[in-house]
């Protein structure tokens, strides 16, 4: 039923918003042919893994050299310009799998959500709902019925400023959309601007990037204008150029921060604090329509220049990852529109409001008595919470005009959020929106359309200000270098106890200070905890929270300048005819690259030729050689970090000439176990020692000499060196008497020698 009264309502109403029609028919087309396989734009988005000089991003489209160009490279992020369409999708798979891209994507189009302009009106029913409202046509003024207290609780807030004695900060919000008329009278007070820059000089005072960028940016025509005008003989003054018309975003600035008490135009909801508005245009032309590169870049910047807040009245339905990236590694909190085409948003997603992110609000606009209209986009699971924004009356370029749509709802909740702002120190994105859920005035017409239903009440929202948690402590880092082959592994652990969450952590080589990392716009990212580099030196680490505490910490990446360890050992064969080395290398931090061996006395400079001495395979550290003749061998190792050692052994075959046994005879029992102990000379000899049994039915010896005496009677033990050398021991066994057990215990203790090792029989 619902959807059907909405159908109806879009129909009849649809003619007299002409204007805004053009970009909603716009975003429908969009949506009914997004099967078909087309490219929006000739362009494709690139976020890299780290930093990236430009010469290492041409190497890595070289496959493609004839057909692309680099448009804009900052730092981490490319927008590549494709000339052959028929390349596109193939090139953006090909930049998907390169290790060095954390992901590519078409660079899509956005639009603006709410550019309509009806009429002109001269009121402010969001601020003050007193049940009517003056609502001007181009014929003649009319009041409007609306249902009394459907506001924001504005006026009450204004009072609990003025009464308050708390001191309050200056409030930057970022307005991403179109250009903001920075010298209407009604906004030049409030505008953001950048003191460390020169207007017009020129030059990149502050070294951010961009040049004369005093309000902001302009995205669109990649300059500092800001706004673009055009003299209108009829109205005697400099209006929006209708080629690049910049009302929208004007109109959004002065629903946050018009000037109050100024005796003209309006008065913005955040206008009784110190609020500054940050211009950054991203759409233009005739129809308010922009790239999702340039909104990347905005973020990025009002992230960079220190924004609180960021408005953004406007959207797309296809989904843009990498926007989504650069809004989770910011630390402001982003107002997003949620769409005027009357439609679901759990089933049409608009983004970025239906990005799942703790420091975003989505909105969707009502009317005057607390309705959503025909074309307020809605959403159980994906709209948040509702705002006025139908018939909203505010700045455009060089006057005033009325416009409707969730752009106009959104500024409102984004002063609102300006307002607690410059109440409170350390507060952060994820506190801030839930205090604003927390606060809504309800609406019960809302129940089912929104997740929470009701609009903000400014007057709560400040009244419990002071339950905000705050995070006053820069988070913590600490370091731990592994060593992996010919690379470093640095390990970064992080803690932020404050409780706003870790936001980012960068990197760069070099000793750096806070400032260099542009608050974590600048620098290459730590995934996963860890950074991998070949360079040994001085690294500085940059952490920062969704609170706006910084830290940055350097860290000293120690070159692997200790050699592996060798130790060796040898054997000679019974027959004199080999010898046997057994290598074990270790190292401790790079690993070991590569063991060999050579015969005589060598230096560690002559393994390096390629062939030069034998290469030997370690299996768990350990390896072992076989060579045929006595001498001086060298054996080399070096690790990954190319340190070398070498160590020499002196095989030297050394022959027994004497050999005894420390008994010649013995008396076992059966079942018992007799250790021969051997003494030859000399003790250096590599001689091998044999054992042999003259009777295995009676008695039996292993290699080391181990005798088990299994049955009574008599056996010789022989024992006999390399060299030839015999020794022997006559063992008698005897059997177990039950009887005398005790008795032979006794005598056994008393006769047996130190020299003896007997493991009785165990006994029955």
């Amino acid at each position: 039923m619902r959807k059907k009264m909405r159908y109806r309502l879009k129909r009849n109403i649809i003619w007299i918003l002409i204007i805004a029609a053009s970009f909603i028919m716009l975003r429908s087309s969009d949506h009914n042919e997004k099967n078909i396989e087309s490219h929006t734009t000739d362009e494709i988005i690139v976020l890299f893994e780290k930093a990236m000089i430009e010469e290492n991003i041409h190497e890595l489209l070289s496959p493609y050299k004839n057909e692309v160009v680099i448009e804009r490279h900052i730092d981490d992020y490319a927008l590549i310009k494709v000339y052959n369409s028929s390349i596109f999708t193939e090139l953006m798979t090909y930049l998907n799998d390169q290790p060095e891209v954390q992901l590519a994507q078409e660079n899509i189009r956005i639009s603006t959500l709410g550019f309509t302009n009806d009429t002109y009106i001269d009121t402010q029913w969001a601020i003050d709902n007193t049940g009517s409202y003056t609502y001007i046509t181009d014929t003649g003024e009319r009041k409007k019925k609306s249902v009394e207290g459907i506001d924001l609780d504005v006026v009450e807030a204004w009072k609990l400023l003025k009464k308050s004695k708390k001191p309050k900060r200056e409030v930057v919000v970022a307005i991403i959309d179109t250009g903001i008329d920075f010298t209407h009278p009604d906004l030049a007070e409030n505008m953001w601007i950048n003191r460390g820059e020169i207007d017009g000089d020129g030059i990149d005072n502050d070294h951010n990037g961009y040049i004369d960028d005093v309000y902001g940016w302009d995205f669109y025509n990649d300059d500092a204008s800001v706004c673009h005008y055009k003299y209108s003989e009829k109205y005697d003054g400099y209006l929006a150029d209708p080629m690049d018309n910049d009302n929208h975003g004007t109109h959004v600035a002065g629903i946050i921060a018009a000037v109050v008490d100024n005796d003209i135009g309006i008065a913005g909801v955040a206008s009784n604090i110190d609020i500054k508005v940050m211009a950054l245009k991203i759409n233009g032309g005739d129809n308010g329509s922009g790239n999702m590169s340039s909104a990347i870049e905005a973020v990025k910047y009002a992230t960079m220049m220190g924004a609180d807040i960021c408005n953004l009245s406007w959207g797309t339905t296809q989904k843009a990852n990498a926007l989504e990236k650069v809004m989770r590694e910011s630390d402001m909190l982003f107002i997003a529109a949620a769409g005027n085409t009357g439609d679901n948003n759990n089933e049409i997603p608009i983004y970025p409001a239906n990005f799942d992110m703790n420091n975003l609000i989505s909105v969707t606009f009502i009317n005057s008595s607390g309705e959503l209209t025909g074309l307020s986009n809605y959403g159980s699971k994906t709209v948040d919470i509702a705002a006025p924004g139908q018939d909203i009356y505010s700045t455009i370029v060089g006057s005033y005009a009325t416009m409707t749509g969730s752009s106009m709802a959104t500024p409102h909740v984004s002063a609102i959020a300006a307002m607690l702002y410059a109440c409170e120190e350390n507060i952060y994105p994820s506190g801030v929106r839930k205090l604003m859920i927390n606060s809504l005035k309800p609406l019960p017409k809302l129940d089912g359309e929104v997740k929470y239903a009701g609009i903000p009440s400014a007057y709560q929202v400040l009244s419990e200000s002071g339950t905000l948690p705050r995070d006053e402590g820069s988070p913590v880092m600490s370091f731990t270098t592994q060593y992996s082959k010919d690379r470093m592994d640095v390990r970064i652990n992080v803690e932020d106890a404050g409780g706003s969450g870790l936001r980012v952590v960068k990197w760069s080589y070099g000793e750096k200070n806070v400032e260099d990392f542009y608050r974590g716009t600048v620098g290459s990212g730590v995934e996963k905890s860890t950074i991998s580099v070949a360079k040994a030196g001085v690294y500085t680490f940059y952490a920062s929270d969704y609170a706006g505490n910084e830290t940055v910490q350097t860290y000293l990446v120690d070159q692997d300048k200790t050699p592996p360890k060798i130790k060796a050992s040898y054997t000679v064969a019974g027959n004199y005819k080999s010898r046997t080395v057994t290598v074990k290398v270790t190292d401790d931090q790079s690993g070991i690259k590569r063991v060999k061996y050579m015969s005589g006395t060598r230096k560690a400079e002559e393994f390096l030729p390629a062939g030069a001495g034998t290469l030997l395979v370690l299996k768990n550290g350990k390896a072992s050689f076989q060579i045929k003749k006595d001498g001086t061998y060298t054996l080399f190792a070096i690790d990954n970090r190319g340190n070398m050692t070498t160590k020499l052994i002196k095989v030297e075959t050394v022959k027994a000439y004497n050999l005894k046994l420390g008994r010649v005879s013995k008396s076992l029992k059966v079942g018992d176990l007799y250790q021969l102990r051997t003494y030859i000379k000399p003790t250096n000899t590599t001689d091998k020692i044999t054992f042999a049994s003259s009777n295995k039915k009676i008695a039996t010896v292993d290699e080391n000499g181990m005798v088990s005496a299994l049955a009574p009677g008599k056996a010789t033990i022989t024992a006999k060196t390399s060299s030839g050398i015999k020794a022997t021991c006559v063992i008698t066994i005897e059997e177990i008497v039950k009887e005398a057990i005790k008795e032979e215990e006794q005598t056994d203790s008393q006769t047996n020698s130190s020299d003896d090792t007997v493991t009785p029989a165990p006994k029955e």
